[in-house]
């Protein structure tokens, strides 16, 4: 990891001074809103990021969106049971706590979990469009938590003038099934979109050694408004409501009426913002609310949790057009359980320099001031070099910061003398463009947490380790390695294949961290059959993955491979027909020891526009 670190502090320091090759600007349009705080195209970026439009979103090969997002690379993900249940997103072995989750704005990360993230396990694709996951810490961008990467995500936009919308329908494997309603509508001046979707399904039971089923049902809401009020001054909202009801199994249990556990949840958020632009001067004010308010049902007993979150945030850049320009903005941010209150006050610049056609630097600073801590201080350095028409290199050094959650700081569980965690992160990378969209990429990364805290089911230091109840929080180190490889080719005009592979070498307190595998391939394969019949095929195989400590032994944590294949056949002009099976060959496996995963799994729909 000493040898990967120095390399790439190398890498960018000797590239920041070579000398400038003549060459014309990529003829690339695809934009990055997350890498820096100003849009950013792809091949200006440093960072490494993601992007996932809006159609490949709708046509997810699978129903739990964490479990698409798996199939990018550098990204993994393990989960407690059928859809409903708790899922965990993983990016370069580093979970839900260090990715902070963005829906049109909102962060929608739980104040009140136990390690603050977000819990992938009821959120399918309805109602989403495009997606963007940044990775590498990203404290200078995103403040605390952001460690990991960022995963920011988009509801459904108009993407044409006048009304339209569409309507959809899916039934399939474990009674599931969906509804979702989507209606856009722009003009010169407006855009507008809402959708609303139902999802029910009976489930298969959680734990592995169950019988009962666990059902889930959800209704989510999304609204994105956007109004140009004058040439110079814009406004707009967006607003997103989850109401959801998800059965479980504790620890692995199962067991009769009263006892089966599940969980009740609305989560509502709002975000209001206002746009100004003022010659080379652009502004950008916005207050968000977010609120989650959870019951957790077990053995009869209820237990609730509550998280409130109210930010606001300016964001302001000063751009001429040359080579150089220049971001700037503040944000105050107040979160709250039921036990506990913190804020955090941010400033934020970034400087993006682009003294060749060729070369490109983003230096970004932040400084948190947190309630319970001392202030805290982030930085970033990247850069895009596109040495010739065709070849980019990449390269970022950045550090973060994550601060105790209100639970790990309750001394129930966790220690109020916890300190934050801090990261230091590299990436090193070379993507090669080939004909149309084509490229291959290949990107090493290293990320070190000193003071991480996490959960030793051992230790009996707090409150709550007094029989029968054991474990708590406590603190120790991690490292994390790795190469990511990814590309795409048209084979012909018919077929285009896909594929990503990661390497990750993870170690928490010098030991395989848990659930991250060490080898993740993913490949796809995409036909246009006829023109109104095209199918995509997907494998996923996974190796080497370390059980956690909480696994029942036996347990099924081992090497797997799933198949997917997803087809669509358009009926009429504005009517399609489509078909999803997971798990073809009905792998049997676990990624969470004595937690069920489905096996096969079939489920078709129609879709219709108007």
């Amino acid at each position: 990891m000493t040898y990967l670190r120095t390399t790439a502090l190398c890498a960018l320091c000797a590239l920041c001074t070579a000398p400038a090759i003549a060459q014309d600007a990529f003829e690339l349009d695809t934009i990055t809103v997350t890498a820096n705080q100003t849009d950013t195209t792809l091949e200006r970026s440093g960072s490494t990021v993601e992007v996932l439009p809006a159609d490949d979103v709708r046509d997810a090969p699978t129903a739990r969106l964490g479990d698409f997002l798996t199939f990018q690379p550098g990204i993994s993900s393990s989960g407690n049971g059928p859809l409903g249940t708790t899922s965990t997103l993983r990016i370069r072995g580093l979970g839900g706590a260090y990715v902070p989750v963005l829906i049109d704005g909102i962060d929608v990360t739980d104040p009140a979990s136990s390690g603050g993230g977000f819990d992938f396990g009821g959120l399918t694709n309805a109602g989403l469009g495009r997606i963007e996951v940044l990775k590498g810490s990203q404290s200078a961008r995103f403040g605390q938590n952001a460690v990991a990467g960022v995963v920011n995500i988009e509801s459904l936009r108009p993407t044409e003038d006048g009304v339209h919308g569409f309507a959809e329908v899916e039934a399939g494997s474990f009674d599931t099934r969906r509804g979702v309603l989507g209606l856009t509508a722009r003009t010169d001046r407006t855009d507008l979109a809402f959708s609303i979707s139902r999802t029910e399904s009976d489930g298969f039971s959680a734990s592995a050694a169950g019988t009962e089923d666990d059902g889930f049902d959800s209704t989510q809401a999304n609204l994105y408004l956007r109004h140009q009020v004058t040439d110079i001054f814009a406004a707009g909202l967006s607003a997103l409501y989850i109401d959801s009801r998800a059965e479980f199994d504790e620890f692995g249990g199962d067991g009769p009426a009263p006892f089966d556990e599940f969980n009740e949840r609305e989560v509502t958020g709002v975000r209001l913002f206002t746009e100004l632009e003022t010659g080379p001067v652009s502004h950008e004010l916005a207050y968000s609310t977010f609120e989650t308010d959870r019951v957790s049902f077990s053995n009869g007993t209820p237990t609730p949790f509550k998280g409130e979150r109210d930010r606001i945030e300016y964001r302001g850049s000063y751009d001429t057009g040359g080579i150089w320009a220049l971001s700037f903005g503040g944000d105050y941010t107040e979160e709250q359980d039921l036990n506990q209150k913190i804020d955090i006050a941010g400033l934020q610049a970034e400087l993006l320099l682009a003294p060749t056609d060729a070369l490109d630097l983003a230096l970004s600073v932040r400084h948190d001031d947190h309630s319970e801590f001392s202030g805290e201080l982030s930085a970033r350095a990247a850069l895009a070099w596109r040495i010739r028409d065709d070849l980019i290199l990449r390269a970022s050094a950045s550090d973060g910061f994550r601060a105790p959650t209100l639970s790990q700081l309750d001394p129930f569980f966790g220690d109020p003398t916890f300190q934050p965690e801090t990261s230091v992160s590299y990436d090193l990378g070379l993507e090669k463009r080939l004909d149309g969209d084509d490229f291959i990429r290949v990107t090493l990364f290293s990320t070190e947490i000193d003071n991480q805290i996490f959960f030793d089911g051992n230790s009996t230091r707090c409150i709550a380790a007094t029989p029968p109840n054991t474990g708590c929080f406590e603190t120790g180190d991690f490292e994390g390695s790795g190469v990511e490889i990814s590309g795409q080719a048209a084979i012909n005009e018919f077929l285009t294949l896909s594929g990503a592979y990661t390497y990750t070498d993870a170690e928490q307190n010098g030991a395989a961290a848990a659930r991250v595998p060490e080898h993740d391939l993913a490949l796809g394969l995409r036909a246009q059959i006829t023109p109104q019949f095209e199918a995509q095929f997907t494998l996923q195989h996974i190796a080497g993955v370390t059980p956690s400590t909480f696994a029942p032994t036996p347990n099924k944590v081992q090497d797997y491979t799933l198949v997917h294949i997803n087809a669509a056949y358009q009926v009429t002009d504005n009517v399609d027909a489509f078909l999803r099976v997971e798990n073809l060959f009905d792998e049997d496996y676990e990624t969470a020891g004595g937690f069920n995963t489905s096996g096969r799994a079939a489920y078709v729909g129609l879709r219709a526009s108007f």
